[in-house]
């Protein structure tokens, strides 16, 4: 089996683990790695073109939705060919892995990188005037992503809440703004109160956004939340069961880019991006993910 490298987020905004915990876990399974602690996106991108070689290694980040989007970008910069990528969730989520049924307890996730199951996935693309990144998750546009900001100030102590708690703080103030999405063969040109660009199926903490979505179809499920505020607030309730997409004001459609034209925010894994307009690509299975 090949060797892991272990990327240990250090600002993940989850549980606060030491070397010597993380090594004692993965020795405990006989797991051969290397452990690398980061406190930065450029400290990651330089251990990933170190450790290049996906012949000889595989790749491991421990933290939440936010590291493994860190470790995907890192490979995804560096062309790293087909690399194989698992996830020890330790952030304040991990929901990625949810759709895979995967533990959220590290003592018992850790048990499956021995694996040799793993799973093609594809990897989404965005790309603004300035700035491009890989996601491998969900990505906002619009409200959802005006949260992140407040968020991202609350105390780890009620890291579990942030986002419902960022949710009703927003939505205040909050409303619709006109966007023009053109997909492949579709396009909206009117107010929307978000736009949810779906990779995968879970995000804000277990809310299955997208029960639908397949990693591997080459396909994004774009979800257009074209609502009023008083309908956002119902869908919130809806939505962390998957039931907001029997509403008719929610459109949904399959594409494997979009073109988005606003000036909204833009957050990936409940980090800020960057503001629209933007464009939004799939790159097909170019992750192996254990499972």
């Amino acid at each position: 089996m090949k060797k892991y490298i272990v990327i240990h987020n250090l600002n993940s905004r989850g549980k606060n683990l030491s070397k010597d915990y993380i090594e004692n876990l993965l020795n405990a399974e006989n797991v051969d790695f290397e452990y690398f602690a980061t406190k930065s996106i450029d400290e990651l991108e330089i251990i990933i073109e170190k450790y290049s070689d996906s012949n000889v290694y595989q790749y491991c980040a421990i933290g939440g939705d936010g590291s493994l989007n860190s470790l995907v970008n890192a490979l995804m910069i560096n062309r790293v060919p087909h690399p194989q990528v698992a996830c020890l969730p330790a952030g304040s989520g991990s929901d990625f892995i949810r759709t895979f049924a995967l533990p959220q307890d590290i003592e018992k996730s850790v048990k499956h990188l021995n694996s040799e199951s793993y799973y093609e996935v594809d990897v989404g693309r965005v790309e603004t005037k300035t700035n491009k990144k890989y996601f491998i998750n969900v990505l906002n546009i619009g409200f959802l992503a005006s949260t992140v900001e407040i968020s991202e100030q609350l105390p780890k102590l009620i890291r579990r809440f942030r986002y419902p708690i960022s949710f009703w703080i927003k939505i205040i103030f909050a409303k619709a703004n006109k966007m023009n999405i053109d997909l492949e063969k579709y396009k909206f040109n009117n107010k929307a109160f978000n736009i949810c660009v779906c990779n995968a199926q879970y995000f804000g903490g277990g809310w299955n956004i997208s029960p639908k979505s397949s990693l591997q179809d080459g396909k994004l499920n774009i979800q257009i939340f074209a609502v009023s505020k008083l309908k956002a607030m119902k869908i919130f309730f809806l939505a962390q069961k998957g039931l907001h997409l029997r509403e008719p004001d929610v459109i949904t459609k399959k594409s494997s880019k979009l073109i988005v034209n606003t000036s909204d925010p833009i957050e990936i894994d409940g980090d800020f991006f960057d503001n629209g307009p933007a464009e939004i690509f799939i790159e097909n299975r170019t992750i192996q993910f254990k499972i």
